[in-house]
């Protein structure tokens, strides 16, 4: 088979490298023989580096970055103003424009045969329009979401429908590779690579048929599991958007109240400062971690409590864990509403997140089996479904035949 070359795009955030197997796809896109370039900002290049593929750094990705909240926002204000601000954030017109005339400059040397990108990288939508290269989808698959249920989430989307028609008449393209309707998203007509089995997206209307379902298989750790007499609770709030102290202290006391071990990822976001001193504080006998090992440290849990991040929600699924899970922004209620809906967890909204409500949900996932045993069986539907390597082949295959 020909080698080919593949145009890997993400914003730089270190939760957009994931999606169940993303960064995973190139790696092994790469071993296989092909020609991989991942581009992209500052943030993410030396995580992509250390996989060993080679970076293309852009200086704009089409992502707008924009100050931290203030810690003192209401939790109900504060969800508000992330959905605002995540207009801003990821289509802003002008971001576009400069994200556009740099990945131009790139293609025109580079000249890839494919490009690759994550549901936010939006650039890689105009980029393929303009120079007429097929464009293929990895974390969410195609179809027709939810229309939004509110007068003032409706509001949101037509704000952000008109965004984008703005974005495409400055750029002199048509959206081919956007779905408007019922809010944004890129789109491709060749593929959608999702690593979730399709059976987890009950909420959508609509799948098209150029989505392909894979799952994901456990990584053999080589560490082995310390011993234990206590439940083991991992609570993280992903990677970047971490700058939540009331959840880590929330969750880490109620689980601490019913004699469990709670373990604190605080990660190494740039957008939380002041956040592991002010839970040391509260927190003064709890180690915290900014990073772990996931493969390692997951086979060892009781229980994760997160926001419903898909990197997240995924591993959870692959080693058939629990999940509380307390979503914060974006498509974290949908995660939130999949988990529910399969019974691998419970949902804790954040502005009814008391002392009392953590304890009650918490209690009920570690002490009723049918959680870990649904949990268990959405892991063998994980495995069933293959993973990366098969991603790969399946794409390379497809690949070929397209060409």
């Amino acid at each position: 088979m020909k080698p080919q070359r593949w145009l890997f795009l993400s914003i730089p955030l270190w939760g957009h490298l994931d999606y169940g197997g993303y960064l995973d796809l190139a790696v092994a896109l790469a071993r296989q023989g092909h020609r991989v370039l991942w581009a992209s900002g500052s943030l993410i290049q030396e995580a992509v580096v250390r996989r060993g593929l080679p970076f293309a750094l852009l200086p704009s990705a089409g992502w707008r970055w924009l100050p931290p909240l203030p810690p003192d926002v209401p939790p109900t204000e504060r969800a508000r103003r992330r959905r605002e601000r995540a207009l801003e954030a990821w289509l802003q017109p002008e971001e576009h424009v400069r994200a556009l005339r740099a990945l131009s400059s790139l293609i025109e040397s580079w000249r890839p045969d494919w490009i690759v990108a994550e549901p936010f990288a939006g650039v890689a939508a105009w980029a393929a329009e303009r120079y007429e290269l097929p464009l293929i989808v990895v974390g969410f698959p195609a179809g027709r979401w939810p229309a939004p249920a509110t007068p003032e989430a409706r509001i949101e989307v037509e704000a952000a429908q008109a965004r984008l028609a703005e974005i495409a008449a400055r750029l002199g393209l048509t959206a081919r590779f956007w779905r408007a309707d019922p809010f944004p998203q890129i789109t491709s007509p060749y593929a959608h690579i999702v690593f979730f089995p399709v059976s987890w997206f009950i909420d959508l209307d609509h799948l098209d048929p150029q989505n392909r379902f894979f799952g994901g298989r456990r990584r053999a750790s080589t560490v082995p599991p310390p011993p234990r007499s206590r439940p083991r609770v991992l609570i993280t709030l992903g990677s970047t958007f971490t700058g939540d102290p009331a959840f880590f202290i929330g969750a880490a006391r109620a689980v601490q109240a019913l004699g469990g071990e709670p373990l604190l990822v605080l990660g190494r976001s740039p957008f939380a400062l002041g956040l592991p001193e002010a839970v040391a504080r509260a927190l003064p006998d709890l180690p915290l971690w900014d990073w772990v090992d996931y493969p390692t440290l997951f086979p060892q849990l009781d229980l994760v409590i997160h926001h419903g991040g898909m990197g997240t929600t995924h591993a959870a699924l692959v080693y058939g864990v629990p999940q509380l899970v307390v979503p914060h922004a974006g498509e974290q209620h949908l995660q939130a509403r999949r988990v529910a809906a399969a019974g691998v967890g419970l949902v804790l909204w954040p502005s009814e997140a008391t002392p009392r409500r953590w304890q009650e949900h918490i209690a009920v996932l570690l002490r009723e089996p049918a959680f870990r045993e649904r949990a268990r069986d959405w892991a063998h539907r994980m495995e069933a479904a293959g993973g990366v390597e098969e991603a790969a082949a399946w794409l390379m295959e497809w690949a070929h035949r397209a060409d």
